[in-house]
């Protein structure tokens, strides 16, 4: 990870994790299948680690350019209830869901990966680029993950926010403990 600008600081106010979905869980394949239903590949580490991120408290959200109902199916499945697809211009999304949240800017982490995404993270209080994305995108980034998207660069990214949080051991420990009891 390529911290800037403050990160770890920043991480401190985050209450809102807002994630783009092609090129930041997907590694931005789109697959169709021959009726053209189109099929996304999503990585089960990033959803583990979303999945921490809910068990600490706090709260996660989509903002995707295009509408996908294997979107929608992987929101369900990780619990995230606010879903914003077919936004080009995704301020528009950003502004609704901080206003129906209670949110400000401050409080807000974005993952992007392309164009569109940077006028998000321009705003938020923590702006996270995937590795591939564009050189735009992680000049616009206050921190920079070491694994692509759709390769467990959302895992990545909510490991190191539990941990710059002081929360990764409330994670980790059930596994250890209990691993030690088994043993016993």
């Amino acid at each position: 990870m390529e911290e800037r600008d403050g990160a770890r600081e920043r991480a401190a106010a985050v209450s809102l994790v807002v994630l783009d979905v092609d090129g930041v869980l997907t590694d931005g394949s789109i697959f169709l299948d021959s009726s053209g239903a189109e099929i996304k590949r999503f990585n089960v580490k990033d959803g583990t680690g979303l999945k921490y991120l809910r068990r600490c408290g706090l709260r996660l959200a989509i903002i995707s350019g295009r509408e996908s109902a294997a979107v929608e199916a992987r929101a369900s499945d990780l619990g995230i209830e606010n879903v914003y697809q077919g936004y080009k211009e995704k301020l528009r999304a950003y502004d609704d869901l901080k206003s129906k949240l209670g949110v400000s800017d401050e409080e807000v982490a974005y993952l992007g990966d392309d164009f569109p995404d940077i006028p998000v993270m321009r705003r938020c209080g923590l702006a996270v680029a995937v590795a591939d994305a564009r050189e735009e995108v992680k000049a616009s980034a206050h921190l920079v993950t070491g694994l692509p998207g759709g390769c467990g660069a959302a895992r990545e990214f909510s490991e190191w926010l539990l941990k710059a949080r002081g929360r990764w051991e409330e994670i980790t420990s059930r596994y250890f403990d209990e691993g030690e009891k088994a043993g016993e």
